[in-house]
């Protein structure tokens, strides 16, 4: 069995800000909720939306509990802090570990379709640069298979996809510290030569331990595709069809766009055939995850002045009951949202 290292999980505490981990679990695992979503915001760690799609509930609350019975985390009334020995752990950990550095990427490209994708290319690559065409293709799935075949076919001039994907690779990998990059290569699979596993790259590396290979192959990989994006080879009809540029989910991007055509909120449920409610959740997710939204068509300015004067300060410790339901909660929500934002 691996071990995975809970103590990662103390990256997203702060000894300051009580923290809920059912939020920071939702934000991990991209189970949208407008409540996950607008804590998420306030506890600054939305960059991390679907970095961690496979988490199990179970598993990470029990890990949850071992840090807090380990005194790593201390709880409040309000949600759990790091401890003194807490923040020691957290800073260690930071220290010693490989951590994801680009985690919105997860939230654009398709990472499991990516990291399927990309050992297929390299080893087809490789295998032409030695004009070999008989070989079993390592790991990739049918669906894979297929796709890169589509993409193959299209390429005019095969012979320079050798040196092409080559200078990319170099020009890369350059960024990076040599023992990283070797890892990422050394894991992939070529002409007579089989990819490592994580695990055995990790046993013969004490610096790495299985998750920091793990996690460093998830974050190469990621930025290699950004990278093929931002670039303009043949390589980045690969990548274009799985990624996305829109943050919102399916059905909220669809409810704002018709915001954005002066639908009110009525019309476009009658529309749609959904609850008001669903609507006005599409449009609280559209708040707090795109960087302009016209608060000010929703909220009137008598309401501006009330919220206003009601609430001043850190709006985490604000509480709706004060306005004695003269302003619907939907409006305080958005109210608290562009507050947020403004305040950073």
């Amino acid at each position: 069995m691996i071990y995975l290292n809970e103590k990662k999980w103390l990256l997203f505490f702060s000894d300051v800000q009580p923290r809920r981990h059912t939020v920071i679990r939702q934000v991990l695992c991209n189970k949208r909720t407008v409540s996950s979503l607008f804590w998420g915001m306030q506890y600054h760690i939305l960059d991390w939306l679907n970095v961690e799609p496979n988490l199990n509930e179970q598993e990470f609350d029990l890990q949850i509990t071992k840090l807090r019975n380990e005194n790593y985390l201390e709880v409040t009334p309000t949600g759990l802090v790091l401890s003194p020995n807490g923040i020691i752990q957290k800073n260690n950990y930071q220290k010693s570990n490989y951590i994801i550095t680009e985690p919105k990427l997860f939230q654009h490209i398709n990472e499991k379709q990516w990291l399927d994708l990309l050992p297929l290319l390299i080893q087809v690559v490789s295998e032409l640069s030695y004009h070999n065409r008989h070989y079993y293709v390592i790991g990739s799935s049918i669906r894979t298979q297929l796709f890169f075949r589509a993409w193959y076919q299209t390429v005019n001039n095969k012979e320079k996809l050798v040196t092409s994907l080559k200078h990319l690779l170099e020009a890369f990998l350059e960024r990076f510290p040599k023992e990283q990059a070797d890892i990422f290569m050394s894991l992939f699979s070529g002409h007579k030569t089989i990819g490592k596993t994580f695990q055995q790259v990790a046993m013969v590396l004490p610096d790495f331990s299985y998750e920091d290979v793990t996690t460093l192959w998830r974050d190469l990989g990621m930025q290699f595709a950004l990278f093929l994006l931002r670039g303009d080879s043949v390589f980045k009809k690969l990548v274009v069809p799985i990624n996305t540029e829109e943050r919102l989910s399916k059905s909220a991007s669809i409810t704002y766009q018709l915001f954005n055509e002066r639908q009110n909120i009525e019309r476009i449920a009658k529309r749609r055939r959904l609850r008001i409610s669903t609507i006005k959740e599409h449009l609280l997710e559209s708040a707090i995850l795109c960087d302009k939204f016209p608060y000010d068509s929703l909220i009137t300015v008598e309401e501006y002045e009330i919220m206003t004067k009601t609430f001043t300060g850190d709006v985490t410790n604000w509480d709706y009951n004060q306005l004695s339901n003269r302003i619907e909660f939907f409006k305080y929500r958005l109210f608290q949202i562009e507050r947020s934002k403004k305040i950073g």
